[in-house]
């Protein structure tokens, strides 16, 4: 009694985590079977075969001439098709991507079964907005053919851009939105496990900043989404991760990019700033092959990403006759930076209307003089450059310091797979990834340094991994089980790399200051997750 009770529970347990099925990493084959008459074929022998692998599935179709496989891995298929009385039909080439089901229809020819009848895969069915799930999956082929190399690395997300209803936008959320949903309205699955930063979300925190040549597909839903995704509103992406085969390969690539090959911003040049320093190196490689042919298999991936590069800003700075305590104005009118209507001085700084002068030192009763500390944070803030930005200034008192202020990237990734067949009835997969990165003086967090010498305002550490296992099992011919188990962890700490904090600013300096308080923090994220999908 007990062991049918604790077998009822469990049957209970994996009926109830079927409406997980959409977030795993596989999808199924299915068709009917039928003679030349169109009269369907019950007792064929289906074989479905991976041909990069070898690994193969089979089943008999039923009453109704219908057979079906679940749980079926993405990759390129061979179904075989046999009965005595019947030629043997295979269709070579056929693709199986993520969470879209493959139906290849078959119509046995009257002959022997050692004569063979050999088609090529069909062209893919065309989704309609009624069909559910609309998007599209970039398969590899894809993902190597586009140029994704942009200014922060090699990110197979920038495909995402490519969708209809997709639109960037400047914030740091990542500013990717899909049909008007908020930009941090993303869910990014990896391998079935989740690849979210649940504190911040969106279109740019993923933990984990995949490459191009770790994964093997990925899918993008942009709209009419089934009810068992879930989560946000917005995108979902269902990233794979690449496995190896019978062939041992691998790929090793440099990626350079350089300040020589790059032109100068039209602003730059009118205001006479030199152009920005870009340097970007992405060295990395791809193996993967058997470990024993047909039964288990390996993949490894790295990457590194070296990153240097200025970034030009234009800070609120003291003209130097208000460093002095003369504080100038227009008798005319209202202070205006050059370049706009009522301007009160040229682009070099001069006065062009009238001005009264206000010596705060010759006004001062105690005459104390400047504050020593201000006076130490002054000859910390270079002398203005330019005289028609920021729009904040007035040119006369306040003016513009445009500089190149430099920011530095170091980012690591890792990717290691192993595949295993134990049987025809099952077989398994461990897939482990590792990410670091460190950006110092982070810009978009804030981070760049006010001014030249002076300390940057924030460093970011990014230190993520993701770990899946999954375990398919086929008890029956009408009946499988994926079991998929794993952790996303994320640690993103903020760090102030300012130590001394007399030269903390503790006044309102209406102008940038050469040093800032920044409080450093630090989040860390565990994400457990545990899905079992019974069909």
């Amino acid at each position: 009694m007990v062991r049918r009770c604790a077998a009822l529970a469990f049957i209970i347990f994996l009926v109830s985590t079927v409406s997980a099925a959409a977030q795993g990493t596989t999808s199924r084959v299915l068709g009917v079977v039928t003679d030349q008459s169109g009269a369907v074929v019950p007792g064929a022998t289906v074989t479905l075969a991976n041909e990069a692998t070898g690994v193969s599935f089979n089943t008999v179709t039923t009453a109704a001439g219908t057979y079906t496989f679940e749980a079926i891995q993405v990759g390129t298929y061979a179904v075989t098709v046999e009965l005595q009385g019947f030629k043997k039909f295979v269709a070579h080439g056929t693709p199986v991507n993520i969470s879209e089901p493959t139906t290849v229809n078959v119509k046995l020819e009257s002959g022997g079964i050692e004569q063979q009848v050999d088609v090529s895969a069909a062209a893919p069915i065309v989704q309609t907005s009624t069909s559910g799930n609309i998007g599209t999956t970039f398969e590899q082929y894809t993902i190597e053919s586009l140029p994704i190399i942009g200014g922060r690395g090699r990110n197979v997300l920038d495909l995402v851009l490519t969708q209809p209803g997709v639109v960037s936008g400047a914030n740091t959320g990542g500013g990717v939105h899909v049909n008007g949903a908020r930009d941090r309205s993303w869910n990014y699955t990896l391998d079935g496990i989740d690849n979210n930063e649940s504190s911040a979300g969106g279109s740019n925190f993923a933990p984990l900043r995949t490459n191009p040549d770790s994964l093997a597909e990925f899918r993008v839903l942009t709209g009419n989404v089934t009810a068992e995704l879930g989560r946000n509103s917005g995108g979902q992406v269902n990233m794979v991760t690449r496995s190896g085969t019978n062939r041992l390969s691998g790929t090793a690539y440099y990626f350079d990019r350089r300040p020589e090959y790059n032109a100068n911003e039209w602003e730059n040049n009118v205001q006479g700033v030199r152009k920005q320093n870009f340097k970007q190196k992405i060295p990395g490689f791809s193996l993967g092959g058997p470990i024993r042919k047909n039964n288990t298999f390996f993949f490894v991936n790295s990457q590194w990403l070296r990153l240097d590069r200025t970034v030009t800003v234009t800070r609120s700075v003291y003209t130097e006759q208000a460093r002095k305590g003369l504080w100038r104005y227009s008798t005319t009118g209202r202070n205006q930076i050059a370049g706009v209507s009522g301007a009160s001085v040229d682009a070099n700084g001069n006065p062009i209307v009238p001005i009264g002068t206000y010596d705060i030192a010759a006004n001062d009763p105690q005459h104390r003089g400047l504050d020593p500390t201000i006076q130490a944070m002054l000859a910390e803030m270079p002398l203005p450059n330019t005289f028609n930005l920021p729009t904040t200034a007035d040119g006369l008192n306040i003016a513009g310091y445009t500089w190149q202020a430099p920011e530095r990237e170091r980012q690591n990734d890792w990717v290691t797979k192993i595949d295993h067949v134990f049987s025809g009835r099952h077989s398994a997969f461990v897939r482990i990834s590792k990410g670091y990165q460190n950006t110092y003086c982070d810009n978009v967090n804030g981070g760049l340094a006010p001014f030249p010498g002076v300390s940057c305002l924030v460093n970011t550490t990014r230190d993520p991994y993701n770990v899946a296992g999954s375990w398919r099992w086929n008890p029956g011919s009408s009946m499988v089980n994926e079991f998929v188990a794993g952790v996303n962890h994320f640690t993103f700490d903020f760090i102030t790399p300012e130590a001394d904090p007399s030269k903390f600013t503790v006044v309102n300096f209406q102008v940038t200051a050469p040093h800032d308080y920044e409080v450093g923090n630090l989040r860390t994220i565990d994400t457990y997750q545990i899905v079992d999908n019974l069909s």
